[in-house]
């Protein structure tokens, strides 16, 4: 199967159970988290081994995917319409200019981050996240409008 932000973004606000059933997702092993300390409750699948992690709502439904392209976790498939070679301009002549955008930090917790852009795509989300050192792709994620910071 060839993977695009699109095809990918088609899965927002669907069940979960409908992804899970297709290729290559139902031959990956996941781990399903349900986390009931939040406010809501979250529903959490992930796919360790293959580097695409997503976040339901309480009714299961897809929220938010995750992407990954650091050195712990690699989405091997590869994005087709987003290579993770990508540097951050070359992201932003293929999607035009970022609605939001944010520099390098460093979280007492989470520890540090590299530069992101969001694009507002009408029925998602699409945030990019630069890798600190290195201008090219971190992660990728794909969410719902609503669901969005």
């Amino acid at each position: 199967m060839k993977f695009t932000i699109e095809i990918l973004s088609r899965y927002l606000g669907m069940p979960a159970s409908l992804l899970l059933a297709e290729q290559p997702f139902k031959e990956w092993a996941f781990e399903r988290i349900v986390e009931t300390d939040l406010p809501k409750l979250q529903i959490d699948y992930v796919f360790i081994n293959d580097g695409i992690d997503l976040t339901c709502d309480e009714f299961d439904r897809v929220c938010t995917i995750f992407i990954y392209a650091d050195n712990s976790r690699y989405f091997k498939n590869g994005i087709d319409d987003m290579p993770f070679s990508a540097t951050r301009r070359e992201v932003a002549a293929r999607l035009g200019a970022p609605a939001k955008s944010g520099s390098g930090h460093t979280d007492p917790i989470l520890g540090e981050y590299g530069p992101w852009d969001r694009f507002s795509r009408g029925r998602y989300e699409l945030h990019i996240s630069f890798f600190k050192d290195i201008d090219k792709i971190c992660l990728v994620t794909i969410m719902r409008p609503d669901v969005a910071p």
